[in-house]
């Protein structure tokens, strides 16, 4: 070899003196040629194989967040395990155990391919974050924050052996929408670490005619007159100042009603309200139920149709 060649590639081959001596004399020498040999063989060794794509990774979720999601997959998809990740990271407040939670989802045979389950088309679902209410979805409720889209897969079960891809949207609990400064001679209203309101009513006279108050303002779905509405509100009576009505006290969550159910001020005062917004309806007795005049603070929630077709909660 010149002095110019290049140095040679190391190989896998330990290197052996042509006498057939070691050529390490000492014990310091010959452990430091075993450790470089070790060095040498272990650089030569094929790296593990990376374990496959987990089913989770194999499957699309499109669609905007409170609206129908269109689940994408080959069909029949084979799941080895029961696993959860985030599509949507949410950014309203984090469940916490014992909370309430607001829910959507859909549910596909990861098999066939088919709609198992779907309440996207009708209204969406309240229920407790423990395991008694909420079962294997339990984990993952608690920590998340409303907003967030879960996609999970499970495995199947002895009564349905076929396993099942699942979309779920964490729903909001309470308005969200961009707060907008009230009228100055409004009743002003306060909110506690929870989002639940209190109505502070101002001196002076109620108003004759029905007073409606935007607080926050949404960017979701209208409040339609043929659709129902979930809702969280608190409602104060004029007179006394006191709560008469409310969903806010504990084990009480988000409420659904046919829009064509509720009391005149509320039909006239919610239609057309976006879905985010948070409203104060300032109702005289003959829009309510004729003895008083009321105060709502309303969040709404979610909109759903009545008949089963698709609505939209954002």
């Amino acid at each position: 070899m010149s002095a110019t060649s290049p140095p040679a590639a190391p190989t896998c081959v330990r290197s052996v003196r042509h006498d057939g001596r070691h050529p390490f004399g000492s014990l310091a020498g010959r452990l430091l040629g075993v450790l470089t040999v070790l060095l040498v063989v272990a650089g030569c060794t094929e790296p593990d194989p990376e374990p496959p794509p987990a089913a989770i990774d194999h499957i699309q979720v499109v669609g905007e967040f409170g609206a129908r999601p269109q689940v994408i997959f080959e069909t029949p998809l084979e799941i080895a395990e029961t696993d959860t990740t985030t599509v949507i990271e949410g950014t309203g407040p984090t469940l916490a155990d014992g909370d309430l939670a607001l829910v959507s989802y859909l549910a596909v045979d990861a098999t066939t391919g088919e709609v198992v389950g779907d309440i996207y088309g009708s209204q969406p679902q309240t229920m407790q974050v423990n395991e008694a209410s909420a079962g294997p979805l339990y984990e993952e409720l608690a920590g998340a924050a409303e907003g967030s889209r879960l996609l999970r897969v499970e495995l199947g079960t002895a009564a349905d052996p076929d396993p099942v891809v699942i979309v779920y949207d964490v729903l909001h609990t309470r308005a969200w929408g961009e707060p907008v400064d009230p009228p100055e001679d409004a009743p002003s209203v306060s909110l506690d670490e929870d989002g639940a309101p209190s109505v502070e009513i101002p001196d002076g006279d109620a108003p004759t005619e029905l007073r409606i108050v935007t607080l926050k303002r949404g960017e979701g779905a209208q409040v339609q007159a043929e659709y129902a509405v979930t809702v969280r509100y608190t409602a104060v009576s004029w007179d006394t100042g006191e709560v008469v009505d409310g969903t806010w006290s504990e084990g009480q969550g988000p409420t659904t009603i046919a829009f064509t159910g509720l009391i005149e001020g509320w039909q006239d005062g919610l239609v057309d309200a976006t879905v985010g917004s948070q409203v104060m309806l300032i109702v005289p007795p003959e829009q309510a139920f004729g003895d008083d005049t009321l105060v709502y603070v309303i969040d709404v929630l979610a909109v759903s149709p009545m008949d089963g077709t698709e609505g939209e909660s954002e």
